[in-house]
Protein backbone atom coordinates (compact mmCIF):
# COMPACT_ATOMS: atom_id res chain seq x y z
CA UNK A 1 0.00 0.00 0.00
CA UNK A 2 1.27 3.58 -0.86
CA UNK A 3 1.37 5.83 2.01
CA UNK A 4 -1.18 8.55 2.33
CA UNK A 5 0.58 11.73 3.63
CA UNK A 6 3.01 10.89 0.47
CA UNK A 7 0.40 10.38 -1.66
CA UNK A 8 -1.82 13.51 -0.55
CA UNK A 9 1.49 15.49 -0.83
CA UNK A 10 1.72 14.45 -4.71
CA UNK A 11 -1.54 15.25 -5.02
CA UNK A 12 -1.64 18.94 -3.59
CA UNK A 13 1.65 19.78 -5.84
CA UNK A 14 -0.21 18.17 -8.94
CA UNK A 15 -3.56 20.48 -8.12
CA UNK A 16 -0.97 23.61 -7.27
CA UNK A 17 -0.20 22.77 -10.96
CA UNK A 18 -3.18 22.93 -12.23
CA UNK A 19 -4.06 19.27 -13.10
CA UNK A 20 -7.25 18.47 -13.41
CA UNK A 21 -8.92 15.90 -11.00
CA UNK A 22 -9.60 13.57 -13.54
CA UNK A 23 -5.97 13.12 -14.80
CA UNK A 24 -5.38 12.71 -10.80
CA UNK A 25 -7.85 9.92 -10.60
CA UNK A 26 -6.34 8.23 -13.37
CA UNK A 27 -3.09 8.61 -11.78
CA UNK A 28 -4.12 7.09 -8.62
CA UNK A 29 -5.62 4.39 -10.47
CA UNK A 30 -2.46 3.64 -11.78
CA UNK A 31 -0.86 3.52 -8.45
CA UNK A 32 -4.15 0.34 -7.90
CA UNK A 33 -6.07 2.37 -5.90
CA UNK A 34 -9.84 2.10 -6.27
CA UNK A 35 -11.95 4.83 -7.28
CA UNK A 36 -13.55 5.67 -3.90
CA UNK A 37 -9.43 5.77 -2.35
CA UNK A 38 -8.85 8.06 -5.36
CA UNK A 39 -11.55 10.49 -4.37
CA UNK A 40 -10.86 10.43 -0.84
CA UNK A 41 -7.51 10.95 -1.00
CA UNK A 42 -8.22 13.84 -3.34
CA UNK A 43 -10.42 14.95 -0.75
CA UNK A 44 -8.18 15.06 1.80
CA UNK A 45 -5.70 16.61 -0.61
CA UNK A 46 -7.92 19.80 -1.15
CA UNK A 47 -8.89 20.12 2.44
CA UNK A 48 -12.41 18.82 1.69
CA UNK A 49 -14.53 16.90 3.74
CA UNK A 50 -14.49 12.97 3.32
CA UNK A 51 -18.00 11.95 2.04
CA UNK A 52 -19.99 9.79 4.46
CA UNK A 53 -19.89 6.63 2.65
CA UNK A 54 -16.34 6.14 3.20
CA UNK A 55 -16.34 7.44 7.00
CA UNK A 56 -18.78 4.64 7.25
CA UNK A 57 -16.04 2.15 6.26
CA UNK A 58 -13.65 3.48 8.62
CA UNK A 59 -16.50 2.22 11.91
CA UNK A 60 -15.63 -0.70 13.14
CA UNK A 61 -18.06 -3.78 12.99
CA UNK A 62 -19.23 -4.72 16.28
CA UNK A 63 -17.23 -8.03 16.10
CA UNK A 64 -13.99 -6.52 15.05
CA UNK A 65 -11.64 -6.19 18.24
CA UNK A 66 -9.52 -2.88 19.01
CA UNK A 67 -6.59 -5.19 18.40
CA UNK A 68 -7.42 -5.57 14.73
CA UNK A 69 -8.53 -2.22 14.32
CA UNK A 70 -5.37 -0.94 15.35
CA UNK A 71 -3.11 -3.14 13.24
CA UNK A 72 -1.53 -2.01 9.97
CA UNK A 73 -2.91 -2.53 6.59
CA UNK A 74 -1.22 -5.28 4.99
CA UNK A 75 0.60 -4.06 2.05
CA UNK A 76 -0.11 -5.58 -1.15
CA UNK A 77 2.50 -3.83 -3.38
CA UNK A 78 5.20 -1.35 -2.71
CA UNK A 79 4.74 1.30 -5.78
CA UNK A 80 7.62 3.89 -6.48
CA UNK A 81 5.97 7.06 -6.40
CA UNK A 82 8.76 8.96 -8.37
CA UNK A 83 7.68 6.97 -11.34
CA UNK A 84 4.51 7.45 -10.78
CA UNK A 85 5.40 11.26 -10.58
CA UNK A 86 7.55 10.87 -13.63
CA UNK A 87 4.79 9.12 -16.03
CA UNK A 88 2.37 12.14 -14.76
CA UNK A 89 4.92 14.75 -15.74
CA UNK A 90 5.01 12.72 -18.82
CA UNK A 91 1.36 12.70 -19.61
CA UNK A 92 0.91 16.39 -18.65
CA UNK A 93 3.98 17.71 -21.07
CA UNK A 94 1.96 15.71 -23.89
CA UNK A 95 -1.02 16.89 -23.42
CA UNK A 96 0.68 20.35 -23.50
CA UNK A 97 2.52 19.39 -26.57
CA UNK A 98 -1.01 18.77 -27.94
CA UNK A 99 -2.42 21.77 -26.83
CA UNK A 100 0.56 23.98 -28.24
CA UNK A 101 0.18 21.95 -32.06
CA UNK A 102 -3.73 22.26 -32.19
CA UNK A 103 -3.14 26.51 -30.97
CA UNK A 104 -0.45 26.74 -33.45
CA UNK A 105 -2.49 24.99 -36.75
CA UNK A 106 -5.01 27.39 -35.68
CA UNK A 107 -3.36 30.48 -35.30
CA UNK A 108 -2.14 29.54 -38.74
CA UNK A 109 -5.36 28.26 -40.27
CA UNK A 110 -6.68 31.68 -39.09
CA UNK A 111 -3.58 33.95 -40.51
CA UNK A 112 -4.13 31.57 -44.00
CA UNK A 113 -7.20 33.03 -44.15
CA UNK A 114 -6.48 36.28 -43.79
CA UNK A 115 -4.27 36.80 -46.33
CA UNK A 116 -6.88 34.92 -48.74
CA UNK A 117 -9.37 37.75 -47.87
CA UNK A 118 -6.24 40.42 -48.14
CA UNK A 119 -5.76 38.64 -51.66
CA UNK A 120 -9.54 39.09 -52.66
CA UNK A 121 -9.85 42.34 -51.29
CA UNK A 122 -6.78 43.53 -53.30
CA UNK A 123 -8.36 42.23 -56.55
CA UNK A 124 -11.78 43.68 -55.56
CA UNK A 125 -9.63 47.17 -55.28
CA UNK A 126 -7.88 46.74 -58.83
CA UNK A 127 -11.47 46.16 -60.31
CA UNK A 128 -12.92 48.86 -59.56
CA UNK A 129 -10.00 50.90 -60.07
CA UNK A 130 -9.96 49.75 -63.73
CA UNK A 131 -13.90 50.16 -63.97
CA UNK A 132 -13.16 54.23 -62.26
CA UNK A 133 -10.59 54.37 -65.08
CA UNK A 134 -12.89 53.03 -67.85
CA UNK A 135 -15.81 55.27 -66.89
CA UNK A 136 -13.54 58.29 -66.72
CA UNK A 137 -12.25 57.89 -69.96
CA UNK A 138 -15.44 56.74 -71.89
CA UNK A 139 -16.81 59.53 -74.21
CA UNK A 140 -20.31 58.89 -73.06
CA UNK A 141 -19.04 59.50 -69.36
CA UNK A 142 -17.56 62.82 -70.58
CA UNK A 143 -20.37 63.70 -72.78
CA UNK A 144 -22.80 63.03 -69.15
CA UNK A 145 -20.34 64.86 -67.60
CA UNK A 146 -20.63 67.99 -69.51
CA UNK A 147 -24.66 68.10 -69.67
CA UNK A 148 -24.47 67.81 -65.72
CA UNK A 149 -22.32 70.71 -65.41
CA UNK A 150 -24.45 72.65 -68.00
CA UNK A 151 -27.21 71.49 -66.14
CA UNK A 152 -25.68 72.61 -62.61
CA UNK A 153 -24.67 75.84 -64.74
CA UNK A 154 -28.46 76.48 -65.52
CA UNK A 155 -29.64 75.72 -62.31
CA UNK A 156 -26.94 78.28 -60.73
CA UNK A 157 -28.43 80.84 -63.04
CA UNK A 158 -32.27 79.79 -62.47
CA UNK A 159 -31.61 80.06 -58.92
CA UNK A 160 -29.84 83.96 -59.24
CA UNK A 161 -32.68 84.97 -61.30
CA UNK A 162 -35.38 83.65 -58.99
CA UNK A 163 -33.86 85.70 -55.86
CA UNK A 164 -34.09 89.16 -58.04
CA UNK A 165 -37.22 88.27 -59.36
CA UNK A 166 -38.45 87.59 -55.53
CA UNK A 167 -36.51 90.94 -54.39
CA UNK A 168 -38.04 92.83 -57.48
CA UNK A 169 -42.13 91.55 -56.33
CA UNK A 170 -41.21 92.48 -52.52
CA UNK A 171 -40.47 95.90 -54.14
CA UNK A 172 -43.63 96.11 -56.41
CA UNK A 173 -45.78 95.00 -53.26
CA UNK A 174 -44.18 97.24 -51.06
CA UNK A 175 -45.18 100.43 -53.44
CA UNK A 176 -48.43 98.66 -54.29
CA UNK A 177 -49.00 98.98 -50.13
CA UNK A 178 -47.74 102.52 -50.25
CA UNK A 179 -50.16 103.85 -53.13
CA UNK A 180 -53.18 102.28 -51.63
CA UNK A 181 -52.33 104.01 -48.55
CA UNK A 182 -51.76 107.22 -49.99
CA UNK A 183 -54.83 106.94 -51.75
CA UNK A 184 -56.81 106.23 -49.02
CA UNK A 185 -55.70 108.73 -46.93
CA UNK A 186 -56.72 111.26 -49.55
CA UNK A 187 -60.22 109.68 -50.31
CA UNK A 188 -60.90 110.12 -46.49
CA UNK A 189 -59.50 113.24 -46.19
CA UNK A 190 -62.35 114.96 -48.63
Amino acid sequence: MVDKKVVVKTIKKMLDSGIEDEVIKSTLSDLGLTEEESIELLASAKGEAVPLAQEQEEIPEAGETEQEITEPPVEEENYDIDAVIKKTSDRIKNHLAEKENSDELKEQSTHMKLEEHDGKLDEMHSKIDSLHSKLDSSPVFMNLSKKVSSVEKDVSEIKSDLKELKAKTNAVHDIMKKILETERKLLTKK
